[in-house]
């Protein structure tokens, strides 16, 4: 999908996915963050070089904090960054209120049918305060100091010698649909991704590990999509409202018990 005429100097911007017409975008949004991007600088919120700095910054920033576009698919992704960060610098708007558009989108998208367009539901509302996964910063031993994002969670997904081997004769794994949902759902900055090597037990197959709010919870047999779009729910849930933990029935089916200490503290008689 190829834009609309912009201004030259937006050629110099780092990165930009553009052919010889001009910048392209693979969904509608990208082409809206970019439009509005456009217009605010044309109506003087910010120049077209303020612009270009504080993109080439966050980009950088990216980088150190281990969350680069690696392969130009969440170029845009940085760019709504950007331009939030410009617009709350403004005064534009409130970090809140980002917040809350965002949350009603994320309603949106769960409540719509499938192949249906996603539209605002009416009066939605949200009763939790805005929590943003804050950057803080450590120390190396080299004495250089680094940051890094304090996250809420982080999912593990086995990929090592049984999940989803089909060749010996386990199901297939619906790794596309992990990394996926996990960008199209915008929660990479308070929830992290990692498709590692062999988490066990083996015999079950599929397997992840989610750990979510001081919560460690392991879960087998996740061979479908449909079973994806089920966790990815579960985890926006807690990421919304802490209180909120109640496991639906598909998932509460296939949690099992890893740790050894985790089987005794639930054995242990309660006048111990």
């Amino acid at each position: 999908m190829s834009g609309p005429e912009f201004p030259a100097a937006f050629c110099e911007l780092p990165s930009l996915p553009r052919d010889e017409d001009g910048p392209v975008f693979a969904e509608p949004w990208q082409a809206q963050a970019f439009a509005m991007a456009v217009r605010l600088s044309a109506l003087g919120y910010f120049s077209w070089t303020e612009w270009a700095e504080a993109l080439s910054a966050e980009l950088a920033a990216a980088v150190e904090r281990d969350e680069a576009d690696e392969d130009g698919s969440e170029y845009y992704q940085h760019w709504v960054a950007t331009l939030e960060k410009l617009v709350t610098a403004k005064g534009l708007t409130g970090a809140p209120e980002l917040f809350e558009r965002k949350a009603a989108w994320a309603d949106a998208y769960r409540h719509t049918p499938h192949g249906q367009p996603v539209q605002l539901r009416p009066g939605f509302r949200i009763s939790y305060a805005y929590r943003q996964s804050p950057l803080i910063s450590v120390t190396r031993e080299d004495g250089v100091s680094k940051q890094i994002r304090v996250q809420d969670g982080h999912l593990f997904v086995c990929n090592g010698c049984c999940c989803g081997q089909t060749e010996k004769g386990f199901p297939a794994l619906p790794l596309a649909e992990f990394k996926q949902q996990w960008k199209k759902r915008g929660m990479r900055r308070r929830f992290h991704l990692t498709v590692s090597g062999c988490l066990g037990p083996c015999p079950l197959a599929n397997v992840i590990l989610l750990q979510i709010h001081g919560r460690s919870m392991w879960f087998h047999s996740i061979n479908h999509a449909g079973d994806v779009d089920v966790i990815y729910n579960y985890v926006e849930r807690m990421l919304v409202d802490e209180t909120d933990t109640e496991m639906p029935a598909a998932l509460a089916a296939r949690q099992f018990q890893r740790y050894l200490g985790d089987v005794i503290q639930e054995e242990r008689p309660c006048d111990e």
